[in-house]
């Protein structure tokens, strides 16, 4: 039986990130773009610097260039109790020597705040992966070369009563390599170490996510690849190049797969039969009252535990339907099981109708389902928060992921989303 160890790096690998469109499918690009904190961070009157920049009091180059992942940050809250955010900074060392980041300092309102956070360069490092370098893909290095872009993918978590703040900044130290005649005339003038502010992040409280219901039905759904504040996963190291701009793709998805705790495992049987996994042919459900705009059926469900050979992107969510759910709100189904839709693009469905059944094809590990929401009907859409009204918290993967253990906050909980490694129980099917 697959041991706890094995069932966190489970399912999807939906899109593998920052840079390549799929690891191993196309050569990854030098550099990418980088995105700059966007128009609702307004710059102080009579300066010209953004909130959360240092105007120098001397002239000195600050090689650090740090910018946000545009999109809306709003709070949810996880089955654990802690309401989330979740965004991502870039930061360009535009120095032609290797930068070593070793803290980050969370900050309230401007420079000015309370600092409410600080990660050592272990948890940096955890959280970072460089550009174009799928060597990077789940963290672990906290040196940016020179001229290259580091992408800090940050959850923070907060208790209700403290609130979550309205606007952030960051506080980055690091230090560099030193200088080399190769490094050019320029190089010596570079500072050896800084400690810059960056990285404004206005959160928009006043906004709530989607309460929608469960996309499965019946006990111990585990939800793989979801919020998690240590590390990266493979969802939120879906960084990736579209539409002109780099989108956290994956930020909110979750790969639900169904475990028995008894074992525990999530199959019984030949792990390299489908049918062995507790998840595989297990109905899908409408979230909400929807209309069908894309429906994918046709594709093989793939042997589990190896990665197909993708030659398109379109190819990573396997068979999949996509539910328009009013408001420019999105669902996304993944990786259903071949043939199962039960649904036509023009279908109008109500929540609760089954419209297939999960499945193991296109980019995928095991059986399970990959849900989020989006703004679009395609992965260059912006994801959505959403919280599910109501299932049960049932169980918990330990931090080492060796064993189960009782849920921060059990019981019955109300428009939550589940936290990375949580088992919910979702209210049975009808009939």
């Amino acid at each position: 039986m697959s041991s706890l160890r094995s069932l966190a790096g489970a399912g999807s690998v939906l899109l593998v990130v920052v840079g390549p469109l799929l690891a191993g499918c196309t050569p990854t690009p030098a550099a990418m773009p980088v995105s700059t904190p966007g128009p609702s961070v307004e710059a102080r009157g009579g300066t010209g610097i953004m909130p959360g920049y240092e105007d120098e009091e001397v002239l000195q180059f600050t090689p650090l260039i740090i910018g946000t992942v545009d999109h809306e940050v709003v709070p949810v809250e996880g089955s654990d109790g802690l309401d989330y955010v979740a965004y991502e900074l870039t930061v360009l060392n535009d120095s032609p020597r290797a930068a070593t980041l070793t803290r980050i300092e969370t900050i309230t309102g401007d420079e000015r705040g309370e600092v409410i956070e600080t990660r050592d360069q272990a948890a940096v490092a955890a959280n970072t992966m460089i550009a174009g370098d799928a060597s990077t893909i789940l963290g672990g290095s906290s040196v940016i070369p020179p001229g290259r872009t580091a992408i800090i993918v940050l959850r923070d978590a907060y208790p209700p009563s403290d609130g979550v703040p309205p606007r952030l900044v960051h506080r980055l130290s690091a230090t560099f390599a030193p200088a080399t005649p190769e490094d050019g005339l320029l190089a010596p003038v570079y500072p050896d170490e800084v400690a810059q502010l960056g990285g404004a992040v206005v959160v928009a409280s006043d906004r709530s996510p989607l309460v929608i219901g469960p996309p499965l039905a019946g006990p111990n759904w585990i939800a793989g690849n979801g919020l998690e504040t240590r590390r990266l996963n493979m969802h939120s190291n879906v960084v990736i190049p579209v539409g002109g701009r780099l989108n956290a793709a994956e930020e909110y998805g979750i790969d639900f797969m169904r475990i028995d705790p008894s074992i525990p495992a999530t199959y019984d049987g030949d792990p390299t039969q489908n049918e062995s996994y507790l998840a595989f042919g297990e109905p899908l459900l409408a979230v909400a009252d929807a209309t069908v705009v894309s429906v994918v059926s046709d594709q093989p469900d793939i042997t589990p535990r190896q990665l197909p050979q993708l030659e398109a992107l379109s190819q990573a969510t396997g068979n999949a339907v996509v539910l328009d759910l009013g408001d420019g709100v999105y669902a996304l189904y993944a990786h259903m099981q071949q043939g199962s839709a039960t649904v036509e693009v023009g279908d109008e469905v109500k929540r609760g109708d089954v419209i297939g059944n999960l499945g193991n094809s296109g980019n995928t590990s095991e059986a399970h389902l990959h849900f989020q929401l989006q703004r679009g009907p395609l992965l260059t859409a912006d994801n959505v928060p959403w919280v599910i009204d109501r299932f049960i918290a049932s169980g918990m993967t330990s931090p080492d992921g060796e064993q189960l253990i009782e849920p921060a906050v059990p019981g019955e909980r109300t428009d939550e989303i589940p936290i990375g490694g949580s088992i919910s129980d979702f209210p049975e099917l009808d009939g």
